[in-house]
């Protein structure tokens, strides 16, 4: 009788030890695959859509080094503009990788930078070269194409790396001058009474189109289901010419001013 009773417990004891333990990985393989699935999700939508925002830091080039005479070669000693790029973006998966996208978006551009430069002024007899130091402001709407690279997501983390071109068109352009009014006093202790700051005048001479090749790296953080945050990157350069045509050159009429500018940006930004 005993040994009967004995052997029931034993046999159901280890059936719910067994069905205990098949609950268990039951659970486990759920949990996984809710995982799984979660970032399978974030890292593999077939449109993903977001906004981006942050700062960036411009610099500007001349690409007329020859246009003034000896003695009155342009310089590039302005230093580096603070500016902001912001707005919404569109990732489109066009593989069934599900980690190749083709990035677009809508975005607004504030960029510029500083040259400095010998202007030559014909106000009487004799030419007047001047000192200038000349900050240019420039706001842009930009529409991007990319190809953007996201590999599989790892402790919620992506990495993601992106190359493409800006396409930009000019909403409102401005400049401001720092000049000497007596250049003869340069070196004197009183520099600083010699120049002379003029306040923020529209630009008129700024092309209607900017072209500029970027490429970048950053990584995309999984938040929760279908939201990530991200931190990208990018250099960009501008590919044409900054000024427009009827910018010209002070010392030769006959000779087109040239500059492109250089931009580093740092985007922060949500998925959805």
């Amino acid at each position: 009788m005993f040994a009967i009773m004995a052997c029931a417990f034993s046999q159901n004891y280890y059936n719910n030890g067994t069905t205990t333990a098949k609950n268990r990985e039951q659970k486990e393989q759920k949990e996984k695959t809710h995982r799984t699935d979660h970032y399978n999700e974030q890292e593999g939508r077939r449109v993903v859509f977001g906004v981006t925002f942050g700062p960036t830091l411009n610099w500007m080039n001349w690409k007329n080094h020859k246009a003034a005479p000896e003695g009155y070669e342009r310089s590039v000693k302005g230093g580096v503009r603070l500016g902001l790029r912001y707005g919404v973006n569109m990732d489109i998966d066009l593989t069934k990788s599900k980690n190749y996208y083709v990035s677009t978006g809508i975005l607004i551009e504030h960029t510029g930078g500083s040259l400095s430069f010998f202007e030559k002024l014909n106000l009487t007899n004799e030419p007047i070269y001047r000192d200038i130091d000349r900050g240019y402001k420039s706001i842009y709407f930009t529409i991007p194409t990319a190809i953007t690279l996201r590999t599989p997501s790892f402790s919620h983390f992506i990495i993601c790396g992106n190359v493409g071109l800006y396409h930009s068109f000019n909403l409102y352009s401005r400049y401001q001058s720092r000049f000497q009014i007596d250049p003869a006093a340069r070196d004197t202790d009183k520099e600083s009474i010699n120049y002379v700051t003029t306040d923020w005048a529209k630009d008129n001479e700024v092309a209607l189109f900017k072209e500029s090749v970027f490429a970048g790296i950053g990584f995309e953080y999984v938040i929760k289901r279908n939201l990530r945050g991200k931190l990208h990157i990018n250099y960009a350069q501008s590919l044409n010419n900054y000024f427009s045509k009827n910018a010209k050159n002070s010392h030769n009429p006959k000779i087109q001013e040239k500059a492109a500018i250089g931009t580093v940006e740092i985007l922060l930004g949500l998925y959805f």
